[in-house]
């Protein structure tokens, strides 16, 4: 089945480039999302098989699948709505159709992959696709934003490739040449700490670019910054979770050796370099993507964290990743309305959102509570879970380090979605027709599931992340 999804992911993204009517766009479309949800089903029923050795569809691949399918349904009807507004030229919408659908299926591989260096193939397959989505616009800044990502992304992938290699030799010297992750787990103990060790710290720099985490940050904040905003929620999710689902791979196999204990601080330094960073800059920054791209490795940051943590902490990590990939695709996807309508996204030019579109902005407001982990909101359990988890492992010093910047945070993102929704603008609204109420739908469906997967999560979902810390 699996060859079969990505022959179809071929087939479908090549046919969206020799397209001359938007009806075949919406045709085309539609088919994929149905292959994707049918795969993701089909991998659900078939958890934990093998194929070809490379590819295990385990409870944590299946988990992000899952996420993914579900947030490709809005991102192409916004994808699709972003081109019509935007008058693209028939090439340019056959180029962007066409590069979401190949970016979908390397993410999928990404999920899937049981194989160290199938892994990695799929990662650099991810930065490929993105980079033609960053420079979609072919301005100035998207050619800036594209290169800066390129050569961010060719440094990291050389890492994690170094770090490919490290963790080959600690394998070897263990007698072994399975690059499976169901053997590096199984017999983790045996290698060698030394190259284990230097192999995840090079593994670890290296995805930190699709992850979002200090030190490799920096390119992922000025992609989101510039991508069209549908391609701009997929990078701040579900490439985001990439990241964190192959540094989860590589942390579990590392914390089950002696070298664990050094892995763990490291994890650590990262997360709270990564919370500082997001909130200095989120206090600065007046562009509302940038702010949401911060926000982003504030709260990749924070999972970072609940990964160093134990037990407890990996569930309340993996939670929350899951619960703000809904949050902030629904903030990304009405930011795109926002900027349709004022033609900018500088908190010091816009205002009284709510006004002029009081759907969007009601949805606003409510991932505004979600995203800074307010009750209802399901973040709201997940970051207290992690708050626990601190707690039992004695960091009491860094915890309150973490509340205090979370503190600087939720002031910079209230005093700019509120100024954005109650302020009066200093530019003068372009006069265009306003969004329809059915755009703003799809924000309140993602919405509704982060408060109900957090409050009230359904025991699939529960057993789900109870058999990947149990691995």
């Amino acid at each position: 089945m699996i060859i079969a999804y990505f022959a179809s992911v071929i087939l479908l993204g090549g046919a969206f480039m020799f397209m001359r009517r938007k009806m075949f766009h919406h045709v085309t479309a539609a088919l994929f999302l149905v292959l994707q949800c049918a795969f993701t089903g089909y991998e659900f029923w078939k958890k934990n098989s093998t194929y070809f050795d490379f590819f295990t569809p385990d409870a944590l691949g299946v988990l992000f699948l899952s996420v993914l399918s579900l947030l490709m349904i809005p991102a192409y009807y916004h994808s699709l709505v972003y081109l019509e507004k935007n008058n693209e030229p028939m090439r340019r919408r056959n180029l962007y159709l066409a590069t979401i659908t190949f970016f979908c299926g390397a993410m999928s591989g990404v999920y899937l992959s049981n194989h160290i260096g199938m892994t990695w193939i799929f990662v650099e397959l991810t930065t490929i696709t993105s980079c033609l989505l960053i420079y979609h616009h072919r301005t100035p800044e998207a050619l800036e934003a594209t290169w800066k990502y390129v050569f961010v992304c060719s440094v990291s992938v050389a890492l994690s490739f170094i770090g490919v290699l490290f963790m080959s030799i600690a394998l070897t010297k263990a007698g072994l040449d399975d690059f499976t992750y169901h053997t590096l787990l199984a017999h983790a103990a045996e290698m060698d700490a030394f190259w284990l060790k230097v192999g995840f710290l090079f593994l670890f720099s290296g995805y930190t670019v699709k992850a979002g985490l200090f030190p490799m940050f920096t390119a992922g904040v000025d992609a989101k910054d510039q991508a069209p905003t549908p391609a701009a929620a997929l990078l701040a999710t579900s490439l985001c979770n990439c990241g964190f689902v192959a540094i989860f791979r590589i942390f579990q196999i590392v914390s089950l050796n002696e070298c664990g204990a050094t892995a763990k601080k490291v994890m650590i330094i990262s997360a709270i370099l990564s919370v500082a960073i997001a909130a200095y800059y989120m206090a600065r920054t007046k562009g509302y993507k940038r702010l949401l791209a911060y926000s982003g490795v504030e709260h990749i940051g924070l999972a970072a964290i609940g990964l160093a943590m134990g037990t407890a902490g990996c569930y309340a990590a993996i939670l929350h990743v899951v619960l703000h990939s809904f949050v902030k695709a629904a903030l990304f996807f009405q930011f795109g309305q926002v900027s349709y309508l004022y033609k900018s996204v500088n908190r010091n030019d816009i205002g009284n959102y709510f006004r002029v579109n009081v759907w969007g902005g009601v949805a606003l407001l409510t991932g505004f509570f979600c995203i800074t982990a307010m009750p209802p909101s399901g973040m709201f359990v997940s970051e207290s879970l992690l708050f626990l988890s601190m707690m039992e492992q004695g960091y009491f010093l860094w915890m309150i380090v973490v509340m205090l910047l979370l503190a600087v945070i939720l002031w910079s993102l209230g005093r700019s979605i509120f100024g954005l929704l109650f302020s009066c603008p200093r530019i003068e609204m372009p006069h265009v027709q306003k969004p329809p109420v059915i755009e703003s739908v799809s924000q309140y469906i993602l919405l509704g599931i982060a408060i109900w997967w957090g409050v009230y999560p359904p025991n699939t979902l529960i057993n789900y992340l109870i058999e990947i810390i149990s691995a």
